[in-house]
């Protein structure tokens, strides 16, 4: 068994597909994130008599964040994974990823094997930590007596401390707990000498936080953790309707559940921003109960049936124009990258789209990108997200934040912008076009550094970027701790 498993998952952005993205007819559009979280594993000696161990599970972010666990395991019975009462309090999500993959490993290896290994190795002691932007980070920067811009959140340590507990942290709703779920299921896994393909880490892992979170959800969260960006059309629910519904679930059962097979409907297609295109993201300070949302949105469909059905249609035409508009631009970009990025110039000018024929099919799909996803007067994702939001009253692009994003809008190089997901207060996404890829700093009079201009200066809510930036990559597998920046420092300070 390795010394130290380091895996990490991605956070997301739904750019589009809100609440459709709930039905299997439609798809969401997800971006994985720069952003990551962490789940670090690695053995301490265990006695060759033991018929079991413990796990330490430490998340050194938080005030009182860490939790242990006894690990028995007996001849024809499962392994039992069973919390050490503490002040603590539980961790409902931890303590279901350790009890389910380790049952799961067992079926996997077969009785005997897995219980020699278990019982070998089960002093474990496990570090979970996420990269800042999955918390909001107004108050270290009041601390620092830092402005809120994305040069301040550079200057913040790697994992910084939150200094609150787990439970009163404000998440900015980059979706934390899947990618923890998904980290912390695959580096268990890997941890027991087992590398399952990404099918059966992704059934697993949506399985794991459905059950932790007490529903099926739409599990674009997990997919995107898992496999990166990508279109999402989600599974039946009903292929985890029965493990879901049972109170003793054994390990063999779980794995005839999350193997591969054609009960498992989900359908994912990678995605990338074009280049020179760049996701931009704010934390909001204000914050929303998503469940709610969705109770009422699925209630409101319920109740209308008709209208719902033409409103989700309406609404998944824009959000396909969205995707193929991005994939044009891709392949315009591959195809003739100089004329691209001249397209790309002139939108930033703010010049009408040019009608020589060298530009002109790019700048039109910038300009279709552009009428899909933005403004309140024509139709588009915007406007239909707001008008299904009115009619369930529901808040999904709030008044607040269509000022907001109004005032962003009007800024010459801004292609579009949105409250994700299911909306809200929590956060704001903004799609840029910008002259370098990934420039190390803001230049002067750049697309990002005006936006960032607006939100310093915007009065009615308190907006604070994040440094995260699209990634197209899902889980990673880490060889050394000193390969990410404050990682090792962050677990060696867990275990002082």
């Amino acid at each position: 068994m390795s010394h130290t498993t380091i895996v990490s998952a991605p956070g997301k952005v739904l750019l589009t597909g809100g609440y459709l993205v709930l039905d299997p007819t439609y798809t969401g559009l997800v971006i994985a994130t720069s952003s990551r979280f962490y789940s670090v594993i690695r053995t301490q000696p265990a006695s060759s008599q033991s018929t079991g161990g413990r796990i330490i599970v430490k998340a050194p972010q938080f005030d009182n964040a860490s939790w242990e666990y006894t690990v028995t395991v007996e001849n024809g019975a499962d392994v039992t994974v069973q919390p050490i009462e503490c002040e603590n309090g539980k961790n409902k999500f931890v303590e279901i990823a350790l009890q389910k993959t380790l049952a799961l490993i067992r079926a996997l290896k077969g009785p005997s094997q897995a219980d020699s290994l278990i019982k070998r190795g089960t002093n474990l002691e496990v570090v979970i930590v996420g990269d800042n932007d999955f918390y909001s980070q107004r108050q270290a920067l009041e601390a620092l007596s830092l402005p809120r811009s994305m040069s301040s959140l550079d200057r913040l340590q790697p994992f910084a401390p939150q200094n609150t507990t787990l439970a009163a942290v404000h998440k900015t709703g980059l979706g934390s707990s899947a990618a923890l779920i998904t980290s912390l299921v695959t580096a268990l896994l890997q941890h027991f000498e087992l590398s399952p393909d990404l099918d059966l880490v992704h059934n697993m892992a949506q399985y794991v936080h459905c059950l932790a979170q007490g529903k099926v959800g739409s599990g674009f969260d997990v997919c995107s953790a898992v496999k990166g960006s990508q279109v999402y059309k989600r599974f039946d629910e009903q292929v985890l309707r029965t493990l879901m519904d049972k109170t003793v679930v054994t390990g063999q059962e779980i794995l005839e559940t999350v193997r591969p097979s054609p009960s498992w409907t989900t359908q994912t297609t990678p995605i990338a921003l074009p280049p020179l295109v760049r996701l931009v993201l704010a934390d909001v300070d204000a914050g929303s109960d998503t469940p709610s949302f969705v109770g009422k949105v699925l209630k409101w469909r319920k109740d209308n049936p008709e209208a719902a059905h033409a409103s989700w249609s309406k609404l998944n035409d824009h959000n396909k124009a969205v995707e193929q508009c991005l994939r044009s631009l891709s392949s315009f970009a591959a195809q003739d990258p100089d004329s691209y990025r001249m397209a790309v110039k002139l939108f930033i000018k703010g010049e009408p789209a040019t009608f020589e024929s060298k530009f002109n099919h790019i700048s039109l799909a910038l300009h279709g990108l552009r009428d899909s996803m933005q403004g309140l007067l024509s139709q588009n994702v915007r406007s239909a997200m707001k008008m299904m939001g009115q009619a369930n009253n529901v808040p999904i692009e709030p008044d607040e934040q269509t000022r907001l994003l109004d005032a962003c809008l009007k800024i010459s190089g801004v292609i579009g912008g949105a409250v994700p997901g299911a909306g809200g207060y929590d956060a704001i996404y903004l799609l840029v076009v910008d002259l370098e890829d990934s420039p190390a700093e803001l230049l002067p009079n750049s697309v990002i550094s005006e936006v960032e201009a607006i939100w310093q200066g915007w009065k009615e809510l308190s907006v604070c970027p994040l440094s995260s930036r699209a990634d197209a990559g899902g889980l990673k597998v880490v060889q050394n701790l000193e390969d990410v920046k404050g990682l090792k420092t962050a677990v060696e300070k867990a275990f002082v």
